[in-house]
């Protein structure tokens, strides 16, 4: 009797920990996420030390906070092999419209001759971006990985990476400019 007793508060207390089935991201549940992500995004705004930063940094720092805030709510809705990585590329394109947005501007504020300089280095950056893409996917092949699904969850967080870190390198480029004319 005991032996019953005690396997069935096991059970019932497995329950309380069991995650509710993954959910497609329908346009009426992103429209909810986002809203949500706005609203949390907000409150990380509002509780933001701005007293060393200027409007740009603030901007930037929502962005960024909201790009990851929508990611990781869609993750926790569907968290399917496939949701996790289209919620961490679609984060990556953020990432990379952010790149584009202030390499723009940044490109404003550089002279003729500076600007070329720029350009060329963000060739070349785009360039490596691709070979590592590949070498991302060659490495996810299951003769050097193991295999296993989770290898594309870690290939497309990897990809992301290398966006978010040349987004924010891009940026801060663009705020030293900006921060020195302030000067």
């Amino acid at each position: 009797m005991r032996f019953i007793f005690i396997s069935l508060m096991l059970l019932s207390n497995l329950s309380l920990y069991a995650q509710p089935d993954p959910q497609e991201i329908t346009p009426a549940l992103l429209k909810k996420i986002k809203a949500e992500a706005e609203t949390e995004t907000a409150a990380f705004i509002s509780k933001l030390d701005t007293t060393e930063l200027i409007r740009e940094e603030i901007v930037y720092h929502r962005e960024t906070y909201l790009l990851d805030q929508i990611m990781e709510k869609k993750i926790n809705i569907d968290y399917t092999t496939y949701g996790m990585n289209k919620a961490v590329s679609e984060r990556a394109d953020g990432y990379d419209s952010l790149m584009n947005k202030y390499y723009n501007r940044l490109l404003k504020l550089l002279t003729p001759e500076d600007k070329k300089t720029m350009i060329a280095a963000q060739k070349a950056w785009v360039a490596f971006r691709d070979a590592e893409g590949a070498l991302i996917a060659l490495m996810m092949k299951e003769e050097y990985s193991g295999g296993g699904t989770i290898q594309s969850n870690i290939a497309t967080h990897n990809y992301t990476m290398l966006i978010i870190e040349r987004t924010n390198a891009v940026f801060n480029y663009y705020i030293t400019i900006i921060k020195n004319k302030q000067l």
